[in-house]
């Protein structure tokens, strides 16, 4: 699908896209929505990058670093509580932290809990590696494969469209880079996560840009499982002053749709997007083509406030919400195999 086709989807009217996708949604996963357990681990709010979005990052020597130590018992903690199947890791770009770091921090994670799928790091953690290392991409991911990393988040992909990228976070890696990063990471069987940022400066060909870039690379590699839109959300963040509102519901489910009909047959799974649109919109999103509600994401730390409005703190607190909007939960791993069936039974 072109750009130009890809943004006359965009363009029509939200009711009639919801339609349009929900027959593709229902039509693979039924009354199934599926969703995971698992926590996030912000290893560190340092970082050089300086995204003008984000209100989380503190400059060098302002902000925190867990020691390996200190993230591994957090983990375990989480797990001992709540019975975890998948731990995010993330945090910013911070000169102290190199490679061996996320190498001992994956294998003792794995050791102690090898139960835990690690979901970790980003394109531009992996190229900021790569620089510090001065190694290939490939050698980078290479090394956290065999540490114990078993997919990737696609953090940084905000828009895929240059002149975008600059204005919301000139320090951060460009869109070819960003995919080039995956493209690696796919090559090597590390399935990632596509994600879009939306609600700041771009516009609707813009979305239909990034889309269309996703769409691309997954018919060359299928290595995305997931698609993930979320909300620019303002807080107190530098951008967050220019845009002080946020998009409304109506745009995260038009977003949804559309990328339910443009990755049908390419990308299997669209997320709600929970916690930046709030557990309400979420619901709707089931019925605009989402088919997985993303994880309890117990530890959450960037948008930490988003949590407190809308506080899902626990499984029974996901499976209520899916029930509730009419559909079957099921809780799946990292990989987004049903584990627990709408029943209960769990798979074998």
């Amino acid at each position: 699908m072109k750009p130009s086709e890809i943004l006359e989807l965009l363009r029509q009217e939200v009711w009639v896209l919801g339609r349009h996708a929900y027959a593709i949604r229902k039509s693979l996963y039924g009354d199934v929505t599926t969703y995971i357990s698992n926590m996030v681990l912000n290893y560190t709010n340092v970082c050089v990058v300086g995204c003008s979005f984000c209100a989380f990052y503190k400059p060098p020597h302002s902000g925190y670093l867990y020691t390996v130590d200190e993230a591994v018992e957090k983990v375990l903690e989480v797990d001992a509580a709540h019975g975890i199947r998948q731990v995010l890791i993330q945090g910013g770009v911070n000169p102290e932290v190199g490679i061996e770091y996320f190498e001992e921090l994956f294998r003792r994670i794995k050791s102690k809990a090898p139960h835990i799928a690690i979901h970790a790091l980003s394109p531009l953690e992996v190229e900021y590696l790569s620089r510090r290392e001065r190694s290939s991409y490939r050698e980078i991911l290479e090394r956290l494969k065999n540490a114990g990393m078993e997919s990737m988040p696609g953090g940084g992909g905000e828009i895929l469209v240059d002149s975008v990228r600059k204005t919301i976070a000139p320090k951060k890696i460009d869109t070819e880079t960003w995919l080039r990063i995956m493209e690696e990471a796919h090559k090597l069987d590390i399935p990632t996560s596509a994600t879009m940022m939306y609600g700041h400066v771009e516009t609707l060909e813009d979305i239909a840009v990034h889309m269309y870039r996703v769409a691309e690379l997954q018919q060359k590699t299928g290595g995305f499982l997931a698609f993930i839109a979320w909300n620019f959300e303002p807080g107190g963040s530098e951008l967050g002053k220019k845009i002080p509102h946020p998009k409304t519901s109506a745009t995260l489910l038009r977003i949804i749709a559309t990328a339910r009909i443009v990755f049908n047959n390419l990308i299997p799974h669209i997320q709600t997007g929970w916690l930046t649109a709030g557990p309400e919109t979420a619901q709707l999103a089931m019925y605009f083509g989402a088919d997985d509600f993303g994880g309890t994401l117990y530890g959450e730390k960037v948008l930490e406030w988003k949590r407190v409005e809308a506080p899902i703190d626990r499984r029974e607190d996901v499976v209520r919400i899916i029930k509730a909007a009419g559909f079957k939960p099921a809780e799946r791993d990292n990989y987004y195999r049903v584990i627990k069936s709408p029943s209960g039974h769990v798979e074998t």
